[in-house]
């Protein structure tokens, strides 16, 4: 009688080795998920922050949401960036994991740059035109005053919208092309009509009537030297009227008020 013989099935050898290797899977899976989300080892123990000049690292850690002792690994930080740039003053911010156990937060602040009185306060704006606190107290001497603007409205980290935006934005111009010719610091009130008027106040008192303003840069370049020349002669509590290309006057502003 002949023996038969039985092979075994490929098929089921298959199977047995795939059932195997996705277990293994799963266990070295679980392992990295452990040791890398739950394992005390990407633990975060150092914030680092970048970039201050204005404000606290507390504000920006608040805004952030971040903390010490969460798992490095399930730090959102797009989400984190996007909650710090809605404090008024942060610009932009980059938020990156730091080897095992380390954040780093850069942010870009925006500066203060104008103030525009208001009903009694004073609003402080940023050179985007926006708003970064509103202030009952004491005025910043640094900063130029815009007066003539009437607001629509304003939220605080938002562009302020104003009902004479032209006005508005005609300021920003004069003060772009003051920055350019380090005058800045000269510059205490800027005052603008409706007909695009436009006179100046300086820190030390002289009044400057410049007429419609058509090239910004050349007109301040002007003002900068006849104050040099006003300075030169010792001459403050003036007004200086530069409304005529063709020439500059320059008078007493205590006879000039009493015309008024």
């Amino acid at each position: 009688m002949t023996q038969k013989k039985y092979r075994k099935e490929p098929g089921n050898s298959c199977v047995v080795r795939l059932i195997m290797m996705l277990i293994l899977t799963g266990f070295i899976a679980g392992g990295i998920y452990y040791i890398v989300f739950e394992s005390p080892l990407f633990i975060v123990k150092n914030i680092d922050i970048q970039g201050l000049n204005q404000i606290e690292e507390h504000e920006v850690m608040k805004y952030s949401g971040l903390k010490k002792g969460e798992n490095l690994y399930k730090v959102r930080t797009g989400q984190a960036e996007d909650m710090i740039v809605k404090h008024p003053y942060i610009r932009e911010s980059e938020v990156q994991r730091k080897g095992f156990s380390s954040i780093k937060i850069v942010v870009r602040e925006r500066e203060e740059y104008a103030i525009i009185p208001y009903m009694g306060s004073y609003i402080y704006l940023d050179k985007d035109q926006v708003v970064l606190r509103v202030s009952d107290g004491v005025l910043d001497e640094n900063l130029s005053i815009v007066t003539g603007v009437e607001f629509e409205s304003f939220r605080i980290g938002k562009p302020v919208q104003a009902k004479n935006q032209q006005i508005l934005d005609s300021a920003y111009e004069i003060l772009i092309a003051a920055q350019e010719a380090e005058m800045m610091d000269h510059i205490s009130e800027i005052h603008i009509t409706g007909n695009h008027e436009v006179r100046l106040i300086t820190f030390n008192r002289i009044e400057v009537l410049m007429g419609q303003i058509e090239e910004p840069a050349y007109s301040v370049l002007a003002l900068k030297e006849a104050l040099i020349t006003l300075h030169t002669r010792n001459m403050e509590n003036v007004i200086l009227d530069m409304r005529h290309k063709d020439h500059i006057t320059v008078r007493p502003r205590v006879r000039q008020e009493e015309v008024e």
